[in-house]
Parts: C-alpha cells; sequence; structure tokens
C-alpha cells in the first residue's frame, strides 16, 4: 500500500455454516488491491470462522513461511489479517474479543441463498510505515 491514500475496504464473503468463501482487500481510491499477494488469502479459504480467529500473527508468518521475509511483507500481511479478524469479530458480534471500531468499521452486512457478504471499511492508521509513492516504486523496480 505504497501511497498516502490508504482508506480500504475489506468485502468478506462467509457461507451459511461460517466457513470463509473468500475476500477482497482493495484501496478504494483506486481499487489496487492490498496484501502479500494470494498466499494468506489462499490459507483462509474454506476455514471456519472459529478457526481463523484463533490465529495469532506469528502462526501467520510461520505456517505462510514469512518468517524470514522483509517488513514490508510482513506488514502486508499483517494488514491482511487483522483486517480480517475484525470485520469477523464485528460480524459474529463476539463481545469477548476487542476489535478497534475507530479503524475497521464493518458499514453493511448483506444475506443472499448462497453466502453472507460482509462489507468494512477500513481507515488510514496514523502510526504507519514510511509511505513511497507507486510512481517511485516502479521507477526503482525498473532500474
Amino acid at each position: 500500500m505504497p501511497c498516502e491514500d490508504t482508506t480500504s475496504l475489506m468485502t468478506v464473503r462467509v457461507d451459511h455454516n461460517d466457513y470463509l468463501i473468500d475476500y477482497d482487500f482493495i484501496k478504494m481510491s483506486c481499487n489496487k488491491e492490498v496484501g502479500n499477494g494470494p498466499s494468506f488469502h489462499r490459507y483462509c479459504e474454506g476455514k471456519s470462522i472459529q478457526q481463523i480467529l484463533k490465529w495469532d500473527f506469528p502462526e501467520i508468518l510461520s505456517q505462510l513461511k514469512l518468517v524470514d521475509e522483509d517488513t514490508e511483507n510482513q506488514f502486508l500481511v499483517y494488514l491482511e489479517w487483522s483486517a480480517l479478524r475484525s470485520a469477523l469479530i464485528q460480524y459474529l458480534g463476539d463481545d469477548d474479543e476487542e476489535v478497534d471500531t475507530v479503524h475497521y468499521e464493518v458499514a453493511s452486512v448483506q444475506y443472499d441463498d448462497q453466502k453472507v457478504q460482509i462489507n468494512q471499511i477500513i481507515r488510514p492508521h496514523t502510526n504507519r510505515p514510511k509511505i513511497e509513492s507507486c510512481f517511485k516504486r516502479a521507477l526503482k523496480a525498473s532500474n
């Protein structure tokens, strides 16, 4: 998420038995995906909400073999993990789990015959890593 506008949207889809179907995590301004590619996404698909909520972040890094990865990849997976947890906790209405509703707000929950869709807005955190523009990152990559 290399630019200043970090407001994002996570759309989570679960089946009626509370198993994760999939999710999208994108920046609202440009629809750019947030995260470390599909690895965390694939890891979560088909798992129960309760199972996903039991995972702590170090366990995720270990399972995805990201322990020795650079901190940017770990940070992006953290954003994904944190946003997904927050959406699922708020959907369940779990009062035992603390959720940062200032930064993570479930905007709507929609039901149909096949799935439940949870739409969550993620507002920028004040403490975040130094941000570099997409243009500068592309320029560095091409050199």
